[in-house]
């Protein structure tokens, strides 16, 4: 492909094809994508060949062999996917200023949260529908690595997730606490003859732990522990454990339903159990649009109140 100039000046036309690349790459393929952007294959096609011309690379493989983004291709669709939430956010921003808060609210939480009784997120969204009712908000779930990278893509605009390590690029405010107990299976082995495990023999067990970087794997390391089986979800974890082969650690408010199914057995020990810090998550630059500020401060205040009812013990409740 003969090399040209890479886009030096954005036209509107060069951001239609940057969206249509980003449709072929996410719908897999450019005959998949027919039926997102609902023109025809061939114009696909064309576009796509045009803005490779613009930019002076192959941004994809597709033939025979099947579809695939090159090396190139897979930086394009990165960029282009911060620069088209940031022009989304401009509008949003604009649009707030001249009728109030309208427009799309991503947020995107890690999984098994809604049974924490700490955990104010309902209260939340019924306070930011009250406030903006022209606000459209879109409920992700997703794991630790998908959360700041869609962040940090612009995809989402709020993270509420258990806190693991500091990022740079990121600020994040404490909202509530998750305790991680062990858990078994009422037919594992250490529990024969209504036995209660030690330490030790805990230790000894074939343990479950979780398969990305996270508070539970930071756990493992510190005690010198090695995993005999991962998971990807605390689904996953619960299979495992309840399979009576292994033990693990899941959140006591997550787990409750399951022990008083008598599927579960919590293993008190004062050692082997921690706690996860949950954390709501936004981008430092750029800085997150005036509906996600608003409603991270909802946020942050439902559960600071949260925490001064804990503290007190005096009943506050919130008016």
């Amino acid at each position: 492909m003969k090399p040209r100039a890479v886009l030096s000046r954005l036209a509107e036309a060069d951001l239609r094809l940057l969206r249509i690349f980003v449709a072929i790459a996410e719908s897999g393929g450019l005959a998949a994508a027919e039926l997102r952007l609902n023109i025809s294959r061939s114009v696909i096609s064309r576009h796509l060949k045009d803005l490779e011309q613009r930019l002076g690379m192959r941004l994809c493989e597709r033939g025979r062999s099947g579809f695939a983004l090159t090396e190139e291709g897979q930086v394009v669709l990165e960029a282009t996917r911060r620069l088209l939430a940031q022009i989304d956010n401009f509008r949003a921003e604009v649009a707030d200023l001249q009728t109030g808060m309208r427009g799309e609210l991503n947020l995107v939480v890690f999984d098994k949260f809604v049974t924490n009784p700490d955990c104010r997120l309902g209260e939340c969204i019924a306070a930011l529908a009250d406030e903006a009712p022209g606000v459209s908000l879109n409920v992700h779930v997703a794991g630790a690595s998908e959360i700041e990278k869609g962040l940090l893509e612009g995809r989402f605009h709020i993270g509420v997730h258990p806190f693991h390590r500091a990022s740079d690029s990121l600020v994040s405010i404490p909202l509530f606490v998750e305790s991680m107990r062990l858990y078994a299976s009422p037919r594992h082995p250490l529990l024969a003859g209504g036995a209660h495990p030690d330490d030790d023999a805990l230790r000894r067990a074939a343990l479950v732990g979780l398969g990305y970087h996270s508070p539970n794997m930071e756990h493992f390391w510190r005690l010198g522990l090695e995993p005999a089986a991962r998971a990807f979800e605390q689904e996953g974890s619960v299979l495992l454990i309840s399979s009576g082969r292994y033990v693990g650690f899941l959140p006591d408010h997550y787990a409750r339903e399951f022990e008083t199914r008598g599927q579960l057995v919590r293993l008190e020990s004062d050692t082997l159990r921690y706690q996860c810090e949950w954390h709501a998550s936004v981008t430092r630059s750029p800085a997150p649009g005036r509906i996600a500020r608003r409603f991270l401060a909802l946020i942050e205040a439902a559960h600071d109140l949260a925490r001064i009812s804990r503290d007190d013990g005096a009943g506050f409740k919130a008016e």
